[in-house]
């Protein structure tokens, strides 16, 4: 069975991951795209791209396009249609070769519940678990809610106490069948301080099965990884043993084939291992795995689906150094990790040394609220753990983001965090070190950050007047007051004034002129960015303007702040009370009517974005004096929602 076109099933980053290997192999590959995606990286590498009216769920016009273009295979990626049984048996009904294990093997063990209760008659460690609300009690609180099919975090709800175990169903369903097409949930046991342990599995057509070792993911947010890394810094050898074999073990007794992942919760106090659930696809964090392997799993998955049998044995397999990766979202950290939109202006990235990025955008891309908000994964692979920290957060604090909050400092935060280093990356992670990780930018930075975007717009206005951009630098024909320009960074006007002495240019920041008095001599400077002395250090920043907001990185990460207007705009009003939307999405559900009373952290609405749900919650106490919206309405970032008195 030769595969020569191939269709990725897919979008974003893990198509673009695809194609790239698919190409190396002298494979021609089509894609599929919504409207939303039409000018998309993934679409611009294909070879060839067809339009899904209705989305990347759609089997029927995916088999029907996929023989009008005679595609040979079909491979799905994850998330969407990956470990969905139906489509996998309808491609295979349609003669068209699919790359990942028979539709019954997802059926068993793409179906949490059912993965489950073969792992208990095997004898393999399990939490509780149970479809029935009326088990809680015996499973006992903590519970986590989870969506039976699929994952990445969606469909899966927290629960700490009885009282919210009815709104945390309804709200899982209702995202797992958004995402999924599934709607059913399990209860399972919350074990809030352990690790995720996953084992990469590779198995062919002739039962030979063999592991590529563990990742660890037990960074998280929103129960979605964040960080992980290859290998655990915490299992022993023995440990490693046991948890390897038992995945291989479960692979070979379900008859598994192609490329999977077998996740375990591990006790980080008690040294126990509990089986969580087969990802019977490709996972996101698969690049860690390939870097300290030096295997390439998407070949191997088409190698296997062509019939080849695998061409490593089990002692084949050689570890080499420590792989972390860090997955870059648009997101603001400090607003609870929400999704943001809009316009990515500018994504520069160094590419240094020991890096690999696997991105599905490029500046300009337009990030929407319909898909998942993740821009790349960035990969560092060194001989230790700390090199490979080092080394990741150096390329993520040198690469510049502009035109979108994303949480690439935050990671920037986790990677050089002591507990981080020292290996303490238990699942509690981010609430433990919080106060360590979740910090405000140093205030010298954001000066000299100020200071060259003052310095490069002097030096972008002057390109942009035609009629005196033939002027020196410094000429003027008369006596003049210092020019002025005012920025504001997290609610705080910082006011500077600047003037030409000989070949220097003094700043000076507004009211703490002694600390803040600067001497710079222009070096050097284009659209994107500047290279300057400034007070006797050479610096070098990437800048990007976008409206009024300006994005500055001088290596130690981006500093966005605010051009304030010379003059105050009289339309800028804000309503006393006004709830406004903290992200563009969906009304789902609105808990009060008109004139009702709440009180501070009630829920007042519930708000679908980017396939998952948000509270919208009160920040004080009052009364409902107006509702400006109702169930089913699209609202923008910043809308106003209901008016609180």
């Amino acid at each position: 069975m030769r595969i020569n076109r191939l269709l990725i099933a897919n979008r974003g980053e893990i198509a673009v991951r695809i194609i790239k290997t698919a190409k190396a192999m002298g494979l021609h590959c089509v894609t599929m795209h919504s409207e939303a995606d039409k000018n998309a990286l993934f679409v611009k590498l294909s070879d060839e791209s067809f339009f899904l009216p209705n989305g990347y769920l759609d089997i029927q016009t995916i088999i029907n396009k996929s023989k009008e273009l005679q595609v040979d295979a079909i491979h799905p990626g994850y998330g969407f249609l990956s470990e969905n049984s139906d489509f996998c048996k309808k491609v295979k009904d349609s003669k068209i070769i699919w790359i990942g294990p028979d539709p019954e093997t997802i059926d068993l063990m793409g179906d949490k519940i059912n993965s489950k209760e073969l792992c208990i008659k095997e004898g393999i460690p399990t939490l509780l678990k149970s479809t029935e609300p009326k088990d809680a009690k015996k499973i006992g609180f903590p519970i986590l809610v989870k969506a039976s099919a699929g994952g990445g975090g969606k469909g899966m709800r927290i629960v700490e106490t009885q009282s919210q175990l009815k709104d945390a169903i309804a709200a899982a369903k209702r995202e797992a069948s958004s995402s999924f097409g599934d709607d059913r949930v399990f209860l399972e046991k919350f074990i809030s301080k352990s690790r995720h342990i996953e084992v990469q599995i590779l198995a062919d057509n002739f039962g030979n099965v063999i592991h590529l070792g563990e990742r660890e993911c037990s960074i998280q947010r929103r129960h979605q990884k964040i960080i992980e890394e290859s290998p655990s810094s915490r299992l022993t050898e023995k440990i490693r043993s046991e948890i390897t074999s038992t995945a291989a073990n479960l692979a070979k007794k379900i008859n598994y084939k192609s490329a999977g992942t077998v996740e375990f919760l591990f006790d980080e106090e008690t040294n126990e291992f509990w089986f969580l659930e087969v990802n019977t696809r490709l996972q996101v964090e698969h690049p860690i795995t390939e870097a300290v392997t030096g295997i390439d799993l998407v070949k191997e998955q088409i190698k296997i689906a062509e019939g080849k049998k695998l061409s490593l044995k089990q002692d084949d397999i050689r570890h080499s150094g420590h792989a972390i990766e860090a997955r870059i979202y648009a997101e603001n950290p400090n607003n609870n990790f929400l999704p943001e939109i809009g316009k990515l202006e500018k994504m520069h990235y160094p590419l240094n040394e020991g890096i690999r990025w696997d991105n599905g955008v490029e500046s300009g891309d337009v990030v929407t609220p319909n898909y998942d908000p993740m821009l790349a994964k960035v990969i560092a692979h060194a001989e230790t753990r700390e090199q490979a920290s080092k080394l990741l957060a150096k390329e993520l604090k040198s690469t510049h983001i502009a035109g979108l909050i994303t949480n690439k400092e935050f990671l920037v935060n986790c990677l050089e965090n002591k507990s981080f280093l020292g290996g303490k990356t238990t699942s509690d992670f981010i609430e433990r070190e919080s106060k360590k990780i979740f910090l405000d930018i140093d205030k010298g930075l954001v000066d000299k950050s100020m200071k060259a975007a003052v310095l490069w717009l002097q030096q972008i206005n002057k390109l942009d007047n035609e009629r005196l951009n033939f002027l020196p630098r410094n000429w003027t024909n008369g006596i003049m007051p210092k020019e002025n320009i005012s920025f504001t960074y997290q609610e705080e006007e910082y006011i500077f004034s600047y003037e030409n002495i000989s070949e220097d240019i003094v700043i000076h920041r507004k009211y703490f002129e002694r600390i803040s008095e600067s001497k710079a001599k222009l070096l050097d400077h284009n659209q994107a960015g500047i290279r300057v002395e400034l007070d006797e250090i050479i610096l070098s920043a990437q800048i990007t303007k976008q409206n009024d907001l300006i994005t500055v990185n001088l290596g130690k990460g981006d500093v966005c702040f605010k051009i304030n207007p010379r003059f105050a705009d009289p339309n800028e009003v804000s309503i006393e009370g006004g709830l406004v939307a903290p992200m563009p999405g969906k009304i789902l559900k609105i808990m009060n009517k008109k004139g009702a009373k709440v009180k501070a952290g009630d829920t007042l609405i519930i708000l679908e974005a980017m396939k998952m749900e948000h509270t919208i919650k009160a920040s004080d106490q009052g009364i409902i004096s107006d509702l400006f919206v109702k169930v089913g309405d699209q609202v923008e970032n910043g809308s106003l929602l209901m008016k609180i008195d």
